[in-house]
Formats: C-alpha cells, sequence, structure tokens
C-alpha cells in the first residue's frame, strides 16, 4: 500500500517536472528507494526502471516514450512549429551543439492553453486544457506529449495559467526572434545536446502564389534551411511528377525577414515555367543545399485552356473564289494573332493570322482585345469541296475550329 502511495507520488511529481529536474534533486537510486523500495529491493532491475514511468503505456523502460523528455512538435505535425491551441511558455538552450554548426541550439516548448480553467503555479490540468497524456503519436519510439506541467516562463507572461508542454520547437534561432513574446533570459541544459529528429533538419517556407499566365506557371514562395546557413536553399518545380525547374531561394522578402530576423530577409524565390496545354499537376519542394534534405512546400494544379475559336462561315465569291470568315485566340499569348491553318478536300492551301477586327469577340472574351478575326479569300478549283480550319498551336499541337463545305461554280 505504502509503495502504491509513493507511486502515485511519483507519478504526480513527474506530471510537473521534467526527468532532468527530477533527478537535480536527489540521485536516481535514492528515487528508485523512496519511490519503490519494495521493487527496487526485491526485484532485479536498475534503479532507473524502478521508477521508469511510461504515461500508462506498455512500453518497456528503455523506450523514447519512457525517458522523461517531450517530443518535438516536428514529430506530431510534421511542422517544426507549435500547434494550433499551444504557445510557447519558455525556452532552454544547449551550447555547442553538433546540430547547429557548434552555436547555441533552442529548445521551446509549447504548452496547451487552459481556457476558462483554473490552476495553479502557472499551469493548469492536462484534462482542463483538453490535452492527452500519452507517447506521442501512440508509438513507444517516440517521446512524451502532453504529460508535464511546467513552464520556464520568459515567454507569454502575460498568459497567467497554461496546461501542459504538448512538443517543442527546436531551432538554431534565438527564440525571441522567432516569438517577439519571449524573453532573453538563458537557461541552459546540455542533457539535451544528442536530441534530435529527422524532421529538425529539413529546410521550411511557404509557397505564396501559384498561378497561369498565359501558358506560363508563374510560383512564389520562400524557403529556409533549418540552422539559417549561408548555403541556403533552392526551390525545385515539379510539372506532372516530372522536375522542371530549380531556383535559389534568395530574392528579398522583407516580410520573411520580419517573421523570422534571425535569417534575414533575402530567402524569397520565384520561378516561370512555361506549360504545355491542358491540365498539370503543379509540386513545389525545398531542398537544403547544406544538407541535401527535402521539405515539400505545396502542390496544386494548373490548367493551360487549348487555342479556340471558330469557323464562322464559307462562301462561293465567284467563279474559283471563296471566303473564309471567323476567329481564333492562342492562349499562349492572347493579344496576338493566332495561326490558322486551312485545309480544302484534306490538303493544306494556306496558314493565315487571324488578325482581323472582330469587336464582339473583343467583348467576349476579357483581355484578349478585338484584333482575333479571320478572313481570307481563296482560289479553288470548281466543285464541291469540304474546307476546315484549326489553329496551329504556338505550344505545339493544332486545334479545330471547325469545317464547312462548299460549291465553287
Amino acid at each position: 500500500m505504502m509503495s502504491d502511495l509513493l507511486g502515485r507520488t511519483i507519478d504526480g511529481i513527474s506530471q510537473r517536472l521534467e526527468r532532468r529536474q527530477f533527478l537535480k534533486r536527489s540521485t536516481m537510486v535514492a528515487s528508485a528507494v523512496v519511490a519503490a523500495p519494495a521493487v527496487f529491493a526485491l526485484r532485479p532491475g536498475s534503479a532507473y526502471a524502478a521508477v521508469c514511468r511510461c504515461q500508462g503505456s506498455a512500453c518497456p523502460c528503455g523506450s523514447l516514450c519512457c525517458d522523461g523528455y517531450t517530443e518535438m512538435c516536428c514529430t506530431l505535425t510534421g511542422s517544426n512549429s507549435c500547434p494550433a491551441g499551444t504557445v510557447v511558455a519558455g525556452w532552454w538552450k544547449v551550447d555547442g551543439s553538433q546540430f547547429c554548426g557548434g552555436q547555441a541550439r533552442y529548445y521551446m516548448d509549447c504548452n496547451a492553453q487552459c481556457g476558462t480553467c483554473g490552476g495553479s503555479g502557472g499551469t493548469c490540468d492536462g484534462r482542463c486544457s483538453g490535452t492527452p497524456c500519452g507517447c506521442a503519436n501512440g508509438s513507444c519510439s517516440n517521446r512524451k506529449a502532453g504529460c508535464t506541467r511546467f513552464r520556464y516562463g520568459q515567454c507569454h507572461q502575460n498568459i497567467p495559467l497554461l496546461g501542459p508542454i504538448v512538443c517543442r520547437v527546436v531551432t538554431c534561432a534565438p527564440p525571441w526572434t522567432i516569438d517577439p513574446a519571449c524573453g532573453t533570459s538563458a537557461r541552459t541544459d546540455n542533457n539535451t545536446r544528442t536530441h534530435n529528429r529527422e524532421c529538425l533538419t529539413e529546410p521550411f517556407g511557404s509557397v505564396d502564389g501559384a498561378s497561369v499566365d498565359g501558358a506560363d506557371l508563374v510560383v512564389s514562395g520562400w524557403a529556409i534551411p533549418q540552422d539559417g546557413g549561408s548555403a541556403g536553399c533552392d526551390a525545385v518545380i515539379s510539372v506532372d511528377l516530372r522536375d522542371v525547374a530549380r531556383v535559389p531561394s534568395m530574392d528579398g522578402r522583407p516580410d520573411v525577414g520580419a517573421a523570422y530576423p534571425a535569417f534575414g530577409a533575402n530567402r524569397g524565390f520565384s520561378a516561370r515555367v512555361p506549360l504545355n496545354y491542358g491540365p498539370h499537376l503543379i509540386c513545389v519542394r525545398a531542398i537544403d543545399r547544406a544538407n541535401g534534405r527535402q521539405k515539400f512546400l505545396g502542390v496544386t494544379t494548373a490548367l493551360v485552356p487549348s487555342p479556340f475559336g471558330a469557323l464562322d462561315e464559307v462562301v462561293a465569291t465567284g467563279p474559283g473564289q471563296i471566303r473564309l470568315m471567323g476567329w481564333g485566340i492562342d492562349p499562349v499569348d492572347r493579344s496576338a494573332p493566332a495561326v490558322v491553318r486551312i485545309t480544302v478536300d484534306g490538303s493544306v492551301v494556306a496558314e493565315l493570322s487571324a488578325g482581323s477586327e472582330r469587336p464582339d469577340i473583343g467583348a467576349s472574351v476579357p483581355g484578349a482585345g478585338s484584333a482575333h478575326g479571320l478572313v481570307a479569300d481563296l482560289a479553288v478549283a470548281p466543285g464541291i469541296h469540304d474546307v476546315c480550319a484549326e489553329i496551329v498551336g504556338r505550344r505545339g499541337g493544332s486545334f479545330p475550329l471547325g469545317c464547312r463545305q462548299v460549291t465553287v461554280s
């Protein structure tokens, strides 16, 4: 009964203190003797195993879920940033980190918010904040999430109560340059020097725009390497699962510089990529030039309209003479006349420019202008003929405008 009581006491303490704080209060062996004297004295095993608490899971004590530390946010969400519903409550640093080129590495705690619930000591219970305690994503291979009631207190001091630590953001940039609500008072704990996740080495960024201009894809955005290194990032644009462009992320972006002052403002990219007619799948990813790690920034679709128009009329105007009337537009350059190929009975007889004035077309197709009409007089042999017209696409292919049958005297 005593061991149950002490076990519950240790669980309660572990909800409020990280393992590193707990160990600073006493040695591991002393903790084991106090917390679980019967277990430690009567059963073989380590002192750590005697006080091992795995958030109610069946994980073995050697699992990451049982080591007392909280998981990284990018493991939970894929993004090295605080999830929705959490705020940065404080931070600490590791000096001389191998992950930041020998410079300081910063760990920022993302604590759940309490809403209207009360609490004490600056924190509220996880049940109050709606934060379940357990192994991150339910895996013993991940550290715990939503379990520890603790705040260093250098950030968002205007919020009197916060819930448990949901996860952690890790960066080479000082926290106050990422969240202005964080102060500069430093705490140092080198025990987490080796903690890392692959997702922490991926670059991050955003695709701000991806649109079609004529028949060109115009993409813009920004990308930053996690360590802020001078090598920078490249943005790779893929069309229909094929890489078609790679551009450096070094354009001026004052808004990005304001949001991430430690990384500078020259982190933008833009690209203009020619497309063929039809629908396309567009993917954009960032590549860290220093370590080759990649991160997908966005996926979207784009549609380049096919050339369009009509063959309105074909009439005989005299012996051996016909007149064609119609119109055509090539979206590659709407303002320029389209090239129209004419066939008579299946044989090409002319390629013409559809540049005559057609005010009705200019009114019905915004932004195209009115110089898209086709008027052509051709000589043909007497008889009955099938006359067809098609636009010759500037990006390849041909696009029918229609056919007419005409009798020539």
